[in-house]
């Protein structure tokens, strides 16, 4: 199994016109994002509307991005379901299928109590063979993991690695300062990414990448190779439009589906209940892309 770093690309899952899923435009976009010099990558988590797929979809795409990536980068799949077995299931799936690691994040709407969220990642830890990234994301599982929970759960088995997607950059700081022995700390938050390398952080759990894979990495590598962080803020600052969009509309499959389509990959299309993209939002977009080119 290979190590997670750096940017971790969290994927889209491309639709037809009819809803299948568009394995064509997946292949080219997953080998451009290979080709650009992502590190890794996520298929399978939100950006990759999991929820919108039925558990056959999501074993069957999992097989076929471990096909097609062959090996050239990590690959972590995502394992998010309000059901237990069905996170195990996934998990387990990955393993037969030689994925290097899997993302849990707390039963999402079950608003788990600080105990109920260590006693269901040592259900995992128990109950896994491949590493685990521990996602906290207060937004998405309703609950958030305190610090001293995000203690107990990193001395379990198999927990490697903590996306930390808070929003919150003195929380990422705290979890640099306290378990970066225990696990790798990831940015899972897009606009704060510049932040959090500088604060510590291995890697970026990287919505971004989806359509700015190179310019992901070149931010990555000013700041944790080159010590460059003039270079690096100069950089951010024309990408953070785009990221200020992806995490303030609360349309960011929206936004990155539809500047894939305007980078000659995929339909725009996504599944419901997801809406396409609106008016407003896409004005915005637009606005941004006259100014900025992603690459």
């Amino acid at each position: 199994m290979k190590k997670m770093h750096g940017i971790i690309a969290v994927t889209v899952t491309p639709f037809l016109a009819d809803g299948g899923i568009d394995y064509t435009t997946a292949a080219k976009h997953l080998n451009w994002l290979i080709g650009s010099g992502v590190h890794g990558l996520l298929p399978l988590g939100a950006t990759g509307e999991f929820a919108a797929l039925s558990l056959e979809e999501r074993k069957a795409y999992a097989e076929f991005c471990m096909k097609e990536v062959k090996g050239r980068v990590p690959v972590m799949i995502g394992a998010v379901s309000q059901n237990m077995e069905t996170t195990l299931e996934v998990c387990r799936h990955a393993a037969s299928i030689n994925a290097d690691a899997v993302m849990v994040l707390p039963a999402p709407g079950m608003h788990l109590s600080q105990d109920e969220i260590y006693a269901y990642y040592k259900h995992v830890s128990e109950n896994v063979t491949l590493p685990v990234m521990v996602y906290n994301n207060p937004g998405s599982a309703g609950v958030d993991i305190a610090p001293e929970t995000m203690e107990r759960i990193a001395t379990l088995p198999h927990m490697e690695y903590l996306k930390e997607s808070t929003g919150d950059i003195t929380r990422l700081t705290l979890m640099v300062d306290t378990l970066e022995k225990e696990l790798v700390i990831l940015c899972g938050s897009e606009n704060l990414a510049y932040e959090s390398f500088v604060m510590g952080a291995k890697g970026w759990i990287c919505v971004l990448a989806n359509v700015a894979p190179a310019q992901a990495v070149e931010l990555f590598d000013l700041i944790t190779k080159k010590g460059d962080l003039v270079g690096a803020r100069t950089l951010y600052r024309k990408l953070l439009p785009l990221l200020q969009l992806t995490e303030s509309t609360g349309e960011l499959w929206q936004i990155t589906k539809y500047v894939l389509q305007k980078q000659g990959m995929g339909n725009g299309v996504l599944r419901a209940p997801r809406l396409p993209i609106s008016a407003a939002t896409k004005a915005a977009v637009d606005a941004v892309l006259q100014t900025t080119t992603f690459k």
